[in-house]
């Protein structure tokens, strides 16, 4: 029996049909069907967090850190940070909590990448009416970020450089911090900018391939989730776990992605996005331009990855 739950959990989460059309198929009442979808979810979640989500520790930042040297020619990146509105039907006596800036109601899905663009860390439940940087504050992840309590390299030189940190790469959504960079605003970019930009983005693209790749998958996030905000949370972390079990054994191939060629026409568009930011510290904007001349002068595209030569050569 527990075999037919899992059929019904799993074909829920890849077709998106309704319960009301699976317990024709399955010959079930729609709200047993309800029930069994919420309950091997929140089983799959559990079950599997530890090995497809572990605690992170510094030996595996390092080793993300230097999958985006080789695979995205940015080093001393520990992840690419965004978030996703995943649509629920708006909840009872809820107010505009969950109302966001594309007009629908939702729950966030916050997602931190690998460079081959599996999730180390996700958080979801957030409101949809928060920004990126709200619900980075909100969320376990942040929490632990801002307290200084995940485990994060100490900084290291690239290539005899200074010391600089480890960052995690965000966009103009995200503050611009000592661990977490953003790009350049879009209006009057020089040369050193412009190509910091496209570094930027090419490495976070990970994060927006995962969602891409996530949603693709288990097509029940391609509709609006009929259902209680405490049992959307249930469906989504358990699409989260199931993508990145998929993916370990599939194999993960990243041709498709460097192939593509970004759209960097944006690079010339003008506006301040970040108008609600706040202002960033100087020692963010100082660690963003020696990213930025490295990029220009020592790490140019195509550049071979060597990790005994991107730490402090002196050392």
């Amino acid at each position: 029996m527990d075999t037919v739950f899992d059929i019904i959990c799993l074909r829920y989460l890849a077709t998106g049909e309704t319960s009301k059309s699976l317990h024709y198929q399955f010959r079930m009442g729609a709200s047993t069907v309800r029930d069994i979808v919420y309950e091997t979810c929140n089983v799959m979640w559990n079950e599997l967090k530890a090995t497809e989500l572990p605690t992170l520790t510094h030996d595996s930042f390092n080793e993300v850190a230097i999958g985006f040297a080789q695979h995205w020619h940015f080093p001393h990146v520990l992840g690419a940070i965004d978030g996703k509105h995943i649509k629920i039907e708006c909840p009872p006596k809820s107010g505009s909590a969950y109302y966001n800036y594309k007009q629908t109601f939702s729950i966030v899905l916050q997602g931190v990448s690998y460079a081959k663009c599996n999730s180390i860390s996700v958080d979801v439940g957030d409101f949809g009416r928060h920004s990126d940087g709200g619900v980075l504050k909100h969320s376990s992840f942040g929490r632990a970020f801002y307290s200084n309590n995940l485990p994060i390299p100490l900084d290291e030189s690239i290539c005899g450089s200074d010391p600089l940190p480890y960052v995690f790469l965000g966009d103009e959504a995200y503050p611009l911090l000592r661990n977490i960079m953003r790009t350049f605003p879009r209006r009057g970019l020089d040369n050193v900018r412009r190509i910091y930009n496209y570094r930027h983005s090419r490495a976070r693209r990970t994060i927006e391939c995962a969602f891409g790749v996530l949603v693709g998958k288990w097509s029940v996030l391609k509709t609006t989730l009929n259902m209680l905000s405490k049992n959307a949370i249930k469906v989504v972390l358990a699409c989260c776990v199931l993508h990145n079990f998929v993916r370990r054994r599939e194999g993960v191939s990243l041709d498709n992605i460097v192939s593509n060629e970004i759209d960097n026409s944006w690079f010339q568009m003008e506006g301040n996005t970040s108008a609600t930011i706040g202002r960033p510290g100087k020692q963010a904007l100082d660690i963003r331009d020696e990213f930025a001349e490295l990029f220009l002068t020592t790490l140019p595209v195509p550049w071979q990855f060597d990790r005994a030569q991107l730490t402090d050569i002196d050392s």
